[in-house]
């Protein structure tokens, strides 16, 4: 962006622009302004606005250059079509309008949104997002773990069975601090299931890295399981990392773990769905299917199309939201499977844990055996790795360009990937600078003097 740019923190600031990035329930990405940024752009109040309540999710992303932000907006900006009024046919939209939408794809950008809120503390600009300051209390207390499990190989079983009753061959379990998301020295755990030491899970077996395995028949790990999870009610909520909810949960249920008030993603924690409609009544979307609890999901309507670029109301009309009705749940369960799965587009993807982590750039060695203990430390890994680098949109454009790149080194041409043939799961993430969210200084891309 042009440093005479008034969205800058200051004249010849290195500090990015920074946005507003929604999306919808239907998985259409959007670039927003709040009120104030528009007055600062058009020295006037806007003349028209979008309800915060229109979208599954509201985060930040940032442009260091015109470039950069010519880059995105020429993939959301719509095309003009005669008679069709309101039909967004955006290269990167345009998938969404004719079929039944993606409804997970806010799921990644809550995860990053929950980032820089641990990151910036109360720093945190809360009415920027459409959320309420008295919401984030648990921002002082939560804490972030990761369950994995490797399951049985070679398991003849019905699928259904499979995923109902699992066969656990090891488990462990890991700690993250908080806001760093970094591995938490001395707190990986590492159990063997001695019952089904005769089953096999592919490779070979690796020894755990962070400590000492203990090998317990199942009554002993589902005792030490128990009374791991129940001493983590009463410090804070628990951000739990896995992979493959449904199987995990059924296996933590078999194992007696109460699991009965967990919920799935940070919908509820973050207090997203408490939005103000265009009528002032407040109410829970639709689409708030996620954050019931297990066992009672719904399949939410698609909401209205709209266009690519809005302004959003400041805290004076839409932002002026209620605080939490709702008590907080004990555990908020993250698929790292499922970010992996939003990330790259795709329906189906057999990678494994180590696979994920090479594909999000991590330096991760081909680790060719199976252990649950390092699994649950390179889990920590891979959603640090999600959450603290750029918006999905942008990550995904920058595999686009990684493949363009690596196409014309070949000496195969210089045509550009058409998005039809993209496939963003055989490129991998060059990972960019993390943001800095712990200067002292205002980090949120606006003019310091503004009360946004």
């Amino acid at each position: 962006m042009s440093e005479r740019s008034p969205l800058r923190v200051s004249v010849g600031s290195e500090r990015p622009v920074e946005l507003v990035f929604g999306i919808t329930p239907i998985g259409t990405s959007h670039l927003l302004l709040t009120e104030d940024q528009v007055r600062l752009m058009l020295m006037r109040p806007p003349y028209d606005f979008v309800s915060s309540s229109a979208f599954q999710s509201l985060s930040h992303i940032h442009f260091h250059t015109k470039e950069d932000f010519k880059e995105i907006w020429g993939r959301l900006k719509p095309k003009y079509v005669k008679n069709r009024p309101g039909w967004d046919n955006s290269q990167e939209n345009k998938v969404f309008q004719t079929s039944e939408g993606d409804s997970n794809r806010g799921q990644f950008e809550l995860g990053r949104l929950f980032y820089r809120i641990i990151s910036e503390g109360q720093r945190f600009n809360c009415t920027k997002f459409s959320l309420h300051l008295r919401d984030l209390s648990w921002a002082e207390s939560v804490q972030v773990y990761s369950f994995a499990f490797t399951r049985r190989s070679g398991d003849t079983r019905p699928n259904s069975v499979r995923i109902n009753t699992p066969i656990a061959l090891d488990c462990g379990h890991a700690k993250a601090n908080v806001p760093h998301l970094q591995y938490q020295e001395g707190t990986a755990v590492h159990y063997s299931f001695s019952n089904n030491a005769t089953f096999g899970a592919g490779p070979d077996k690796l020894a755990f890295d962070y400590g000492a395995t203990e090998e317990l028949d199942e009554m002993a790990i589902s005792a030490r399981l128990q009374d791991f999870f129940s001493k983590l009610d009463n410090k804070g909520p628990v951000i739990l990392l896995v992979y493959e909810e449904e199987v995990t949960m059924n296996l933590l249920k078999k194992l007696r773990v109460n699991t009965s008030s967990w919920k799935y993603g940070l919908q509820d924690l973050l207090n997203v769905s408490n939005h103000q409609d265009h009528h002032g009544n407040y109410h829970r979307p639709r689409n708030d299917s996620h954050s019931e609890q297990y066992g009672r999901r719904t399949r939410s309507r698609s909401p209205s199309r709209s266009s690519s670029t809005m302004s959003t109301r400041s805290r004076r009309d839409d932002y002026s939201l209620p605080p939490r009705q709702n008590s907080l749940a004990p555990v908020y369960v993250v698929d790292i499977k499922k970010y992996y799965m939003i990330l790259m587009a795709t329906e189906t993807a057999s990678e494994n844990i180590a696979a994920i982590a090479g594909r999000n750039g991590l330096n991760i060695a081909d680790i060719k055996g199976w252990c649950a203990g390092n699994d649950a430390v390179v889990m920590l890994k891979i959603w640090h790795a999600m959450v603290s680098g750029l918006s999905i949109i942008q990550q995904r454009e920058q595999r686009r360009k990684n493949q363009r790149s690596t196409v014309n080194a070949s000496g195969s041409g210089d045509t550009a990937t058409p998005d039809n043939d993209f496939d963003p799961t055989t490129v991998d993430l060059v990972r960019p600078p993390t943001m800095n969210y712990y200067d002292d200084e205002s980090d949120n891309g606006e003019s310091t003097d503004s009360d946004d």
